[in-house]
């Protein structure tokens, strides 16, 4: 239709940023209008951090509620919690924790035929699958499954984000992965222009004015953790939700994710957050896209993100971005900057050495 776009709009019902909010989920509960049987998904840490608090605020009201603890997000092991899901049979599962609780919880609404409803109960700002419907698990790295019904209410209590043990380099993961989004709307309308695929022109926008309203804030926020905790989350939150909206993964995954699942592949028993390797990819991709990547890495660096390999929590080769980079095209059948052919050995070794990724000094 010329000049305008209908769209099926799946996105959550409520979005409640604040703080001492868990209290108000009950009543996001009783509005869907089903039995209150609910069941917790939450980490081993996160468990003691909002978890329980979950359950008390849920069971104080009379509702029937079990908590599961997820050890780790790999397929196999999802599997035995769909598992436990069809077993205990709950109207509402809440995700409660970091990303792999909630993954785990999204997965297992992909798999159960049955309608459950979903609330995400984030504990840290490291990347925007709060709030989308798509689904990555660790099989064996950072693999996209699928996709759900987006959460349908979202509870972010900025004094639990705040507490997070790691809270500097988690804000700052989230920066990373909010940056991506430059890259990968580029990569959406690339392939729209050279394969005629879907795009969005009024999600994009949207996107784009976001993004870019949101670079104007990070160096302002940063002189505020409680002020940076706000605007990190509202950015992955509105990526999450637009998502949902346009029901494309192109709003939030281009060349610049691609990367990060290939590095993951390459490095898998190495601590880097999924935002700290966007980050990087972005960095790159930017590069081979003609954007002004030198000032993506200023962001990044106000942000505390690193834009090198050598500051990394943990150190890596430079080989690996070398290998990651030349793998990045088969990540995805997704059409981006990369093509189908990718970087060869020595195009992906100038590239980083280019761009100061794999500077070491």
């Amino acid at each position: 239709m010329t000049g305008s776009e209908i769209l099926d709009l799946y996105s959550p019902r409520s979005v409640i940023i604040g703080k001492s909010i868990l209290g108000k989920i009950p009543n996001v509960i009783k509005s869907l209008g089903l039995d209150p049987k609910v069941m917790i998904f939450t980490g081993p840490n996160t468990r003691h951090i909002v978890g329980e608090e979950i359950f008390n605020v849920v069971t104080d009201q009379g509702m029937d509620c079990e908590i599961t603890i997820i050890e780790n997000s790999f397929l196999e092991t999802a599997n035995t919690y769909v598992d436990v899901v069809e077993q205990f049979k709950p109207d509402v599962l809440i995700g409660a924790g970091g990303g792999k609780n909630i993954d785990v919880a999204k997965y297992c609404l992909h798999q159960i035929s049955r309608k459950i409803e979903m609330i995400s109960v984030p504990t840290a700002t490291p990347h925007d699958g709060v709030a989308s419907p798509f689904i990555f698990l660790d099989d064996p790295t950072e693999t996209f499954i699928g996709e759900c019904r987006p959460p349908v209410g979202v509870f972010a209590d900025v004094e639990k984000i705040l507490n997070h043990p790691d809270l500097v380099r988690y804000l700052a993961a989230g920066v990373g992965d909010t940056i991506g989004k430059i890259t990968a709307i580029w990569d959406w309308k690339y392939a729209w222009r050279m394969k005629s695929e879907k795009f969005s022109r009024f999600v994009g926008g949207v996107l784009e004015n976001a993004d870019n309203l949101f670079q104007s804030q990070v160096s302002e926020a940063l002189i505020d953790p409680e002020h940076t905790v706000n605007v990190v989350l509202k950015a992955l939150l509105i990526a999450g939700v637009l998502m949902g909206t346009s029901n494309d993964i192109r709003v939030g995954y281009g060349s610049e994710h691609m990367f990060s699942a290939a590095l993951a592949a390459q490095t898998p028993d190495v601590d880097i957050i999924h935002g700290e390797r966007v980050a990087l990819g972005t960095i790159m991709m930017a590069r081979l896209q003609g954007q002004d990547y030198q000032q993506i890495k200023d962001i990044l660096v106000k942000a505390g993100c690193p834009t090198n390999i050598a500051e990394l929590k943990e150190k890596i080769p430079p080989d690996a971005i070398v290998q990651a980079l030349q793998s990045t095209h088969k990540m995805s059948s997704l059409y981006t900057v990369l093509g189908r052919t990718g970087l060869t050995n020595n195009a992906a070794r100038k590239l980083t050495q280019m761009t100061g990724v794999t500077n070491t000094s």
